[in-house]
């Protein structure tokens, strides 16, 4: 139990320095210092094995031939893990950005949905949307890069349904335009939702747990081997270091969809309401 517990505080303090850096630093510079770290205690793991494994390893020959089994074994399942977190983690990442997307797209719709209705119901409505776009964009967002659930925008969802549902339309011809503004706002509260709760998506720790154990083991396999030039030993574990690196920092990284470097933003919000401000200007 204490070593498990170990293993997640460690995976803790190597995935909050990623993302420390990654907020604190430019991308250039924190993608440098956390890959150039990990090479170096790869480098480092090298220099230490060496002496010991010449020093208790009597048949070269045979050692290396069950190392090579051992990491060929190693490398297929830890190169997979790999491989389906990235993917999980960009699935995530995408699933995030298609959301703002819609939600932006829909509230486009639902202004456009007013413009039919009569001037004292659409244009209230009109006036609550580009608040909402408002505070998505200067109070929502700044929350979600912390990683706190938005709640700033909920009461004005609350008005804008009820200055909705106040609406009474006349005749058909209302009646469809209304049917369908009532089907927007129900695919805008639905999408809203899908944004919000991206804001705390991440893999499971234990998946982490898992990657940083991986990569422990990898670093101290590639140390096993038995190479003659001790050069020629720490450019083969420095550069397989430098790609499990980078894979590790751009995983971690898009781990949370708003947060980090490569993050979704409010880009979508800010276009929309660029465009609803100059439809509103005479």
């Amino acid at each position: 139990m204490v070593a498990i517990t170990s293993i997640a505080a460690a995976w803790v303090r190597a995935r909050g320095t990623a993302v420390i850096l990654t907020g604190a630093l430019p991308l250039g510079l924190s993608l440098t210092l956390f890959v150039g770290g990990f090479v170096l205690a790869s480098c480092l793991i090298v220099v230490a094995l060496r002496p010991v494994v010449r020093r208790h390893v009597d048949d070269p020959a045979q050692w290396d031939r069950v190392l090579g089994h051992v990491i060929g074994s190693f490398g297929v399942f830890f190169g997979i893990l790999l491989a389906l977190v990235a993917v999980s983690v960009y699935q995530n990442y995408t699933a995030a950005r298609q959301a703002a997307l819609r939600e932006a797209g829909q509230i486009t719709a639902l202004y456009r949905g007013t413009t039919g209705l009569p001037e004292q119901v659409g244009g209230p409505i009109q006036d609550t949307l580009k608040e909402y776009l408002r505070v998505v964009i200067e109070e929502d967002w700044p929350n979600q890069r912390r990683g706190a659930l938005p709640e700033a925008s909920t009461a004005i969802v609350d008005e804008l349904e009820r200055q909705i549902y106040a609406y009474e339309p006349v005749g058909p011809q209302q009646a469809a335009e209304f049917s369908q503004l009532l089907s927007t706002f129900d695919d805008f509260v639905k999408t809203r939702r899908e944004r919000i709760d991206a804001t705390v998506l991440e893999l499971p720790t234990l998946f982490w747990v898992a990657i940083w154990v991986g990569a422990a083991v990898n670093a101290v396999l590639i140390g096993l081997i038995i190479v003659k030039s001790r050069r020629l030993h720490l450019v083969m574990a420095g550069m397989l270091a430098l790609f499990i690196g980078l894979v590790i920092f751009a995983t971690a990284d898009m781990d949370r969809p708003y947060q980090g470097s490569i993050s979704v933003g409010p880009g979508p919000f800010e276009r929309v309401m660029d465009q609803l401000e100059h439809r509103s200007d005479p």
